[in-house]
């Protein structure tokens, strides 16, 4: 049987709707790593991440700024399992909102990411992101700009 992570990474939203439709609870499943179905879809984007959020799944505090959430959010030094930061994650969506509740709580904004196929800092996603309103918050609160991607 196919696992809702080999759906999600094979892009196959058809097939991630038939198994929601049969097994609702997989939509709170988690990867090897503890990355939640939530998180990995966004990775993906697209259709697949439209399914995954129409399932409804328990948000965790990073899946909630992914969601364009500002509140219960994770908190400024704390990390997802594959190597960001919640700030990192904020660029990632252009959430500005909870880009700007990091800062204030004393989140890094020139930290590098740690996960082995981006060693950015959340510069370096906005630039990836193309977030634009988050990548000025930075500039604004001392993000360097020529700390973007580390070899």
């Amino acid at each position: 049987m196919t696992t809702i992570f080999e759906l999600i990474d094979a892009g196959d939203a058809a097939g991630l709707r038939e198994l929601l439709a049969r097994d609702p609870g997989a939509a709170a499943a988690r990867d090897d790593q503890g990355l939640s179905a939530f998180m990995r879809a966004s990775y993906r984007g697209g259709e697949v991440f439209d399914v995954l959020r129409e399932a409804a799944p328990p948000l965790d505090p990073f899946d909630r700024i992914v969601a364009g959430e500002s509140d219960d959010i994770a908190g400024p030094h704390d990390w997802t399992p594959d190597g960001f930061t919640a700030l990192h994650m904020a660029a990632f969506v252009d959430n500005v909102e909870a880009a700007r509740k990091l800062l204030d709580a004393g989140a890094d904004p020139n930290v590098y990411a740690t996960a082995s196929f981006a060693r950015v800092t959340p510069l370096g996603t906005c630039r990836f992101a193309n977030a634009d309103r988050v990548r000025q918050l930075l500039l604004e609160r001392g993000a360097d700009p020529s700390l973007v991607e580390e070899e």
